[in-house]
């Protein structure tokens, strides 16, 4: 049977025919760089780089490509060191490439994790080359399902990780004897609270806990905050308003910020 969905055509060029495009909108972080370069020192650059053949314009791939003219020491001005890469090649007007550019960079069709699957696999990988965060992390040891079993790494100095390990490690089973055993130290209100949780509310309530005690502390240079509602309907009215899922218990800050964006801009 025929494939009815049209593929682009995988060619081998030098990299001096390439040109990364002047408007490409997407940016990395020092870190987020720094993960990526490991990525590939350890992977290879894997999955298609996409090149407009009309304007001679990369349309994806623009920080992989720029990390391996680092590790290939080519010079873009002198084309010294040009080197063979492979690309996906398209055939298409201004216009189409400046569109496929900031959809191949739109976190909205990127999909998201799912925690819990994630958390199932994770004792087998590499979280620092799987490029994942602290956020991530945190959402993953939420998903555990027995927190004891499994260490959780962080980006964190390890003193200072150790001692929220177990600070945290202790307030989940405080939590989940609440549930189980009401004759615990944890208020009465608590308690009522936790016999009445979804396997989700018990989660959120986990992690309301934890930054109850947490409170005062500083830790610089975390990448998340919190945002709360006084209830669930304005909960959805926020996330209908903007465009995301009602239902969404997790996104990331960039998305947020675009979907805001697009809605003050409509």
């Amino acid at each position: 049977m025929q494939n009815k969905v049209s593929q682009s055509e995988t060619v081998t060029i030098k990299r001096s025919e390439v040109n990364p495009a002047d408007y490409n909108p997407r940016k990395l972080s020092d870190e987020a760089r720094k993960k990526l370069k490991a990525n590939i020192k350890a992977n290879g650059l894997i999955g298609g780089l996409v090149y407009n053949a009309e304007t001679g314009n990369l349309v994806s791939g623009h920080q992989r490509l720029s990390i391996a003219d680092e590790i290939n020491k080519y010079n873009p001005e002198t084309k010294d060191n040009d080197y063979d890469i492979k690309l996906e090649k398209i055939s298409v007007d201004i216009k189409k490439e400046k569109e496929l550019n900031i959809w191949f960079n739109s976190s909205s069709v990127q999909g998201e994790y799912d925690y819990k699957k994630l958390a199932q696999i994770f004792p087998d990988i590499d979280a620092s080359l799987a490029g994942l965060d602290d956020v991530d992390l945190s959402m993953i040891e939420i998903e555990m399902p027995t927190i004891e079993d499994f260490s959780i790494p962080t980006f964190e100095p390890q003193q200072e990780k150790a001692e929220k390990a177990m600070l945290e490690k202790s307030i989940t089973q405080e939590l989940s004897n609440t549930v189980h055993h009401p004759g615990t130290s944890v208020s009465e209100m608590e308690r009522v609270e936790a016999k009445q949780m979804s396997d989700e509310e018990k989660k959120a309530h986990v992690k309301a806990i934890k930054e109850k005690v947490k409170e005062g502390a500083i830790f610089e240079g975390e990448p998340y905050f919190t945002v709360s509602f006084d209830n669930y309907d304005a909960k959805v009215m926020f996330l209908e308003f903007i465009g995301l899922n009602p239902e969404d218990k997790f996104i990331k800050g960039e998305e947020l910020q675009e979907k805001i964006d697009e809605t003050y801009a409509n």
